[in-house]
């Protein structure tokens, strides 16, 4: 379900086909800011720009439609 901020709820059936199917890959610097931050979620970057941001045990994830607006959702900006 997408809100109107561009985010999107996922299931914790769907993260791994997700994941393959967008053939998402670990974004090592938004991870490393995400755990310096204090959350232990891992970031997945898709080549369109989406995050999937995937909380921990893989018990659900949202799908952010670019990294600014999870860098923003987050408060991680400096």
């Amino acid at each position: 379900m997408k809100n109107k901020k561009g985010v999107i709820s996922v299931s914790s059936k769907h993260i791994d086909a997700g994941i393959e199917k967008y053939k998402g890959e670990i974004h090592l610097h938004l991870q490393a800011v995400i755990k310096s931050a204090g959350f232990d979620y891992t970031p997945y970057a898709f080549n369109d720009g989406r995050i999937l941001l995937v909380l921990p045990n893989k018990t659900c994830a949202f799908l952010y439609d670019n990294e600014e607006l999870l860098t923003e959702s987050l408060s991680l900006e400096s």
